[in-house]
């Protein structure tokens, strides 16, 4: 049996950890002991990439990494590079992995093919166009496909033509794309990560991020393969994010007690303090008033939530500019490579 665990962005804090912090330390805590739990029959766990939230992390988030791989004991971990954790010269965020020389960890940086099972597996970490000597991205596709071995299963850090993320079709990202029709000719089953968003096409599996991080993340999940490559879909204990705007009380009745929630107020006749006061039963939450033609202003409330990270003021960025956010994250890329 194979475990797989998609993005997990490990950084210090979760984000929202700001204001509540405690809770989502927990919340933390919980998930990673629920993988520990539902992997118990698992001898293989696959990390599909971006393990780590950036290219340079600090030695909390290093520690809380390596404790966490630790705590499978023996069992096989395959961890593969994501596009958050390469770097322009080739090396990644987590080549230290492969310093501490556990024989059960097998760290995957450049594409590669082993059996596990009697199983083919091929391992297709995050590649750059560099990495390839080639100078496009439709270059660099061509190449990936024309290297892949093929097998049983692929496991990948890289966007799949025919998904999506919020309502955008991956077809149209500006960034290697594999094509779906041609994997599922090598592969009777392909599982990838990078996009956050979970679903499954055909013989396609998307995993989605770990850890609930955005607005409109409702839930994530971890899957087991077995023997017959037959996927198990397993619901993680993850914190809801919603945002509402000119909420009613029926929307708050039908959300969970549990989750964060980001409320923006446009109609001036709304009564705040009867709002506030509906907010209270959620763990977290932020208010923020904004009127037409008037200077926003922020409440937040029950230890509320505000996320100051790089990636969440980017897509503030775009939001407010009405530019593409994937656009702005591909420069910051370009930027630091």
């Amino acid at each position: 049996m194979i475990g797989v665990i998609g993005d997990t962005h490990f950084k210090d804090n979760l984000s929202y950890a700001d204001h509540i912090s405690d809770l989502r330390i927990t919340e933390k805590k919980e998930i990673l002991d629920f993988i520990i739990e539902s992997f118990k029959d698992c001898n293989h766990i696959v990390f599909l990439g971006d393990l780590f939230n950036a290219k340079n992390n600090s030695s909390e988030t290093n520690r809380q990494v390596i404790e966490f791989l630790e705590r499978f004991g023996k069992k096989n971990l395959y961890i593969i590079s994501g596009n958050h954790e390469k770097k322009g010269d080739g090396k990644t965020a987590i080549d230290f992995i492969k310093e501490i020389e556990k024989e059960n960890w097998h760290i995957f940086t450049k594409p590669e093919s082993i059996i596990i099972e009697g199983k083919k597996i091929d391992f297709l970490p995050y590649m750059l166009s560099s990495e390839l000597e080639v100078n496009t991205f439709e270059e660099s596709t061509k190449k990936i496909i024309k290297q892949l071995p093929g097998g049983d299963i692929l496991f990948a850090h890289h966007a799949i033509t025919g998904t999506s993320f919020n309502g955008i079709k991956t077809d149209m990202l500006k960034e290697v794309v594999l094509p779906k029709d041609k994997l599922e000719k090598k592969y009777e089953l392909v599982c990838a990560g990078h996009i956050h968003a979970a679903q499954q096409y055909d013989k396609v599996l998307i995993t989605g991020a770990l850890f609930t991080s955005e607005v409109g993340e409702i839930e994530t999940f971890i899957y087991k393969i077995n023997d017959k490559l037959e996927i198990e879909k397993i619901k993680t204990p993850s914190r809801e994010i919603h945002k509402l705007k000119d909420p009613t009380t029926e929307q708050f009745s039908n959300i969970p007690k549990g989750s964060i929630i980001k409320v923006i107020v446009t109609d001036k006749s709304t009564d705040i303090e009867t709002l506030q006061k509906q907010l209270k039963k959620f763990d977290a939450s932020l208010m923020i008033e904004d009127y037409p033609n008037e200077r926003k202003k922020s409440n937040i409330e029950k230890g509320g939530a505000f996320d100051f990270s790089l990636e969440a003021l980017l897509k503030l960025y775009a939001r407010e500019k009405e530019v593409s956010y994937q656009k702005l994250l591909k420069g910051l890329e370009l930027i630091n490579e």
